[in-house]
């Protein structure tokens, strides 16, 4: 099947995500000489700081989608780099997977919001290669503080989230209207030894993914739930401005990743 690209929507400039600049390589920290900004209340304590980056990465120009303050690089090199961003600290990670063609703006809102919960959070551009920017994002959460990571993706990038969690140790799986296999990653339930929470949302009508592709990936036990809505909804869809559905998947995100983390 093919997997059409969605639009980013803009963000609005929401609660400033970290108050400084992560210092890895060659990101720069704040230059000294001037008052240190405030960081807000919710928004958390600013991202883990780095001598020497253990990864390689360039600072890159952040897209105004991404609030002040949040880390923003090309991450490897040639055709196994990919532009990441990330927010927050502590040792809890948290990746966000894009829909093919999406970029850091499908995610950007919840970076904000899990980075102010606490967690550090990383989400990526699809790029050329899906799968070559979940694991840049993957390798920047554990360079700056991560020892345990859950996923969570929308469409192709929920199939990454679910096919991928056993091998990469995943703590909790969130995935929205993933297709069942995606080249050589194989969601299925049958085909992985995944035994944390899994959850997967899906629409009756979803014109790109139909419901019963997305019905393989989870598992059937009470930690694994399938969620299935009326109507056309795909993927990142479930998290629009408009979405019915929007507060009720943060919910089952929050839950699935305090069920992981053994909060």
């Amino acid at each position: 099947m093919r997997l059409l690209p969605v639009t980013p929507r803009p963000t609005s400039t929401r609660a400033r995500a970290v108050a400084a600049v992560l210092t890895l390589g060659l990101l720069s920290a704040c230059s000294a000489g001037t008052e240190p900004p405030v960081t807000p209340p919710e928004v958390g304590p600013t991202p883990t700081m780095l001598d020497k980056a253990p990864v390689e990465m360039v600072q890159a120009e952040a897209p105004e989608c991404l609030s002040d303050g949040i880390a923003y690089a090309t991450v490897g090199g040639g055709d196994a780099s990919a532009s990441v961003a990330w927010a927050g600290s502590g040792d809890r990670g948290v990746l966000y997977a894009p829909q093919v063609d999406g970029d850091v703006c499908q995610w950007a809102d919840e970076l904000v919001r899990l980075a102010g919960a606490g967690y550090l959070v990383a989400t990526y551009d699809w790029g050329a290669d899906g799968e070559v920017g979940f694991r840049a994002a993957l390798d920047v959460l554990k360079a700056t503080g991560a020892q345990r990571v859950a996923f969570v993706g929308a469409s192709a990038g929920g199939t990454l989230a679910a096919g991928l969690a056993d091998d990469l140790d995943a703590v909790a799986v969130v995935a929205l209207s993933p297709p069942a296999q995606l080249g050589e990653v194989d969601a299925r339930a049958e085909a992985n030894e995944f035994t944390g929470p899994l959850q997967v949302f899906s629409s009756t009508d979803d014109p790109q993914v139909p419901a019963t592709d997305s019905a393989l990936v989870p598992r059937n036990d009470m930690t694994s739930v399938v969620t299935q809505v009326s109507g056309t909804l795909h993927g990142i869809e479930f998290m629009g401005p408009d979405s019915y559905h929007a507060d009720h998947v943060r919910n089952v995100i929050d839950d699935a990743l305090a069920a992981g983390f053994g909060a």
